[in-house]
């Protein structure tokens, strides 16, 4: 039993489907089970179709001849037939659940920067986490971050977050970031008085209300289920509500720490679409291949306290470190010649040196990377010193236009024709200059871009 599907791809060669109390038996691999039972779903819907329109022509017949003596008999005969007939219901998602993020507006270039970051914990800073982590996520990237459970990704993510500081280092967001984090404890942030359907209606979100509890189906919750109390769900309950929630807040960048840990394939499936559809910048992490698979175009793996960067997806990134890996089997023999520690000599040195040559090389590779990062910092930092006081400009321009806006929307304000006049006067010089500055710093952004 696993909601992996990549993980039952590779094992399984029977599927036993459970559904409304029976279990039926497909002796194929899942993918062809899916296949299947989609073919499987088209002959029921068509089984339905079918009998829907036979119980119309039936009960047309009982409506028309139900009080005519002479047709008595038979009415009764399709009256039991009606009574007998057993009714064709589908048990799963209907196609047409469709889960779709808010229209996400446009961010800044840079949409997080975090330098020299550390993070320790236990008495005095005992346990050492990470230390000196730097990392950049850029406008419209998705991004895996992957390691070996206790490596540090949910610390890191919670910093990056703001949940938790650094103990040095910094953490910045770029202009017009609007960030949403998703945990195994967001289910905390909700309001335990609420019923599902309150709490779901907190969101904000201006979709109708029969989309509303089409979303609330797709992540499990139909029915009476929406009257039940937050208070009384189970923790994946909770989870899937905060997911629920997440779905429809106002973001365009989101950290989801292991999102579909209590959802089944179906809605897993059906969030992973939406996640597609996402215009955002996301960072995710999942244990689940499959679901990074189609989404990431980035993997950055945290692996004994440093980050490492793999353009691509989860697949990719796997070739790439087998492939390091293959390379430093071939060079583990020479250096465990040169490292083994002689056991004729107990005052031999009892672990691994790099040789002279190794460190030599090592040292020059990490100054051509270090020049080279230095070139695109030197690059990028004329464009860079426009941009921050341009979107600061900018930020006070629409703040400003804020002030305004709401000024007429004033009874009072509006009572005074003179104040309203310079009002939409003044509003129109912030608009008409906001709209050169966005064009000025798309421009900017765009040229910054093209710097690597």
């Amino acid at each position: 039993v696993s909601h992996d599907r990549r993980f039952i791809g590779k094992m399984a060669i029977e599927i036993a489907e459970l559904s409304r109390g029976e279990i039926t038996h497909y002796q194929m691999s899942y993918e062809r089970y899916l296949v299947e039972k989609e073919a499987a779903r088209e002959r029921l819907e068509r089984t339905i179709g079918d009998q829907r329109e036979r119980i119309e022509h039936i009960q047309h017949f009982v409506d028309r001849f139900r009080y005519k003596s002479s047709k008595a008999t038979q009415v009764q005969s399709r009256i039991r037939q009606l009574e007998k007939m057993e009714i064709y219901e589908i048990d799963t998602l209907p196609r047409s659940v469709n889960i779709r993020f808010p229209e996400a507006q446009r961010s800044g270039w840079d949409v997080i920067t975090a330098d020299d970051i550390s993070k320790s914990y236990g008495l005095n800073g005992s346990i050492r986490v990470f230390s000196g982590l730097g990392l950049k996520i850029n406008r419209g990237q998705r991004v895996a971050m992957v390691g070996v459970n206790g490596a540090g990704k949910s610390t890191l993510l919670r910093l990056l977050s703001g949940i938790e500081s650094p103990d040095s280092g910094t953490v910045r967001l770029g202009h017009n970031v609007k960030l949403a984090y998703f945990s195994q404890e967001s289910a905390g942030n909700l309001n335990y008085s609420h019923t599902i359907w309150e709490e779901a209606s907190l969101t904000g979100s201006r979709i109708t209300e029969a989309e509303k509890r089409s979303l609330l189906g797709a992540f499990l919750f139909s029915g009476d289920d929406i009257k039940k109390p937050v208070s009384v769900l189970s923790g994946g309950e909770k989870s899937r509500l905060a997911l629920f929630k997440l779905l429809l807040s106002d973001t365009n960048f989101l950290i989801l720490d292991e999102p579909t840990n209590h959802l089944d394939m179906n809605t897993r499936e059906i969030f992973q679409r939406a996640l597609l559809q996402y215009g955002g910048t996301l960072l995710i992490v999942s244990h689940d291949r499959y679901f990074l698979d189609d989404l990431s175009d980035r993997v950055i793996e945290i692996r004994d306290g440093e980050l490492y960067d793999y353009p691509g997806n989860y697949s990719r990134f796997i070739e790439k470190r087998e492939e390091a890996m293959r390379r430093d089997e071939r060079d583990a023999p020479e250096i465990c010649r040169r490292s083994q520690p002689d056991t004729s000599d107990p005052r031999q040195k009892q672990h691994e040196t790099k040789a002279p040559e190794d460190q030599a090389m090592s040292r020059e590779k990490r100054r051509q990377e270090a020049d080279e990062r230095n070139r695109i910092y030197r690059e990028r930092k004329v464009f860079m010193d426009k941009i921050g006081p341009l979107e600061a400009a900018i930020a006070k321009s629409e703040t400003r236009r804020d002030e305004i806006d709401a000024l007429l929307a004033s009874p009072e304000v509006l009572s005074d024709s003179v104040l309203v006049r310079d009002l939409y006067k003044e509003r129109k010089t912030i608009l008409d200059g906001l709209s050169s500055d966005y064009d000025v710093w798309e421009r900017l952004s765009e040229d910054m871009e093209r710097v690597n």
